[in-house]
């Protein structure tokens, strides 16, 4: 494999506008000039850092955190692919062929790795941290993905009738964020007329053991550092490792197995080593906040951003899927 490139890519260029007033950019030495406000962004590794200088405390803790996490859970795992198709059901791998594609919130990069080798013409992955820099890793045999470290609820990218993407897609982030409906708001602005958006969500629905036990215990371990989190998580993975693998995994699709707690949800971890076990709980414990979503209030979301031919549909029991297109002359939400 070779080495990812060090210098901005001008399809990538051409995508990109300021965050704070969406002007223009040039680039410039060592990076780029916002041509409306004045503003100058780093460009490092290939990779535009255009955070807005004004986060909120809250999204600063939330990039910290899981920034650090991809850092130390950096492995790419066979079980990646049908978990992803998984996620983003009733898309297939034919949908992303031919299009210019945007993981928002992307992490490591192992959604944009799949997205690239499906076909996409471009995938752009967006991130509020520094998982960037891992994602530039795991997609680097890939000449079809760029990456922004930036703010997806202020995305740097052309927004209403100038939107550039044809799908975008959000795996596991919007209800990470302080108010997870504006993170939504702000992707529907992006898409092409036809476009078409999709996102995966914690679901309030299904999801009573973890609001009422997982969550006061998360208010303490969000005020450790990562590192000292990560060794108070690991004898919970343990622990949770062997109620998948020693009692759900034996009983799946058993009339016993069904009458488990969260059944659905644990029993689809079993193929799962310890490593990504243990990283499904840290990740758990180590997110500032997590919203648990309604089905009522993504339907409002949809609805509200004028999307026709929604679908919302439950997945594993705890969590939500769904997905909308713009239609052509619709204006976007504002």
């Amino acid at each position: 494999m070779s080495a990812a490139p060090a210098a901005l890519s001008p399809r990538l260029l051409d995508l990109l506008v300021c965050p704070i007033c969406r002007g223009a950019l040039d680039e410039a030495s060592g990076g780029l000039d916002c041509r409306g406000c004045g503003r100058s962004y780093a460009v490092t590794d290939g990779i535009p850092r255009l955070v807005p200088e004004d986060l909120a405390e809250l999204a600063k803790q939330t990039a910290d955190a899981f920034g650090w996490s991809w850092s130390h859970f950096d492995e790419m795992h066979p079980e990646y692919e049908r978990q992803f198709l998984g996620w983003i059901e009733p898309l297939r791998p034919a949908d992303f062929e031919g299009r210019v594609v945007l993981d928002a919130g992307c992490g490591k990069g192992r959604h944009a790795y799949f997205a690239a080798a499906y076909g996409a013409t471009q995938v752009v992955g967006i991130d509020l941290s520094r998982a960037v820099d891992v994602a530039a890793e795991v997609t680097r045999r890939f000449d079809n993905v760029d990456l922004v470290q930036g703010d997806l609820t202020r995305p740097p990218f052309p927004a209403g009738d100038e939107g550039r993407f044809d799908l975008v897609y959000s795996i596991g982030v919007l209800h990470h964020l302080p108010v997870p409906e504006d993170g939504f708001r702000a992707l529907v602005r992006l898409l092409k007329p036809n476009g078409r958006i999709h996102i995966w969500v914690y679901g309030y629905e299904g999801n009573a053991f973890v609001r009422r036990v997982v969550e006061p215990l998360r208010r303490v371990t969000t005020r450790m550092p990562p590192s000292l989190m990560r060794t108070v998580a690991w004898p919970l993975g343990v622990a949770f490792h062997g109620l998948v693998r020693g009692l759900y995994g034996p009983l799946a699709g058993t009339s016993l197995g069904k009458r488990l707690p969260m059944a659905a949800y644990i029993s689809s971890l079993r193929t799962f080593d310890f490593r990504q076990n243990y990283s499904i709980v840290f990740d758990q414990l180590v997110a500032p906040t997590s919203t648990y979503l309604r089905r009522d209030e993504l339907e409002r979301w949809f609805r509200e951003a004028g999307l026709e031919d929604v679908l919302i549909t439950q997945r594993t029991g705890n969590s939500w899927r769904a997905s909308g297109r713009r239609p052509a002359g619709q204006p976007p939400p504002s």
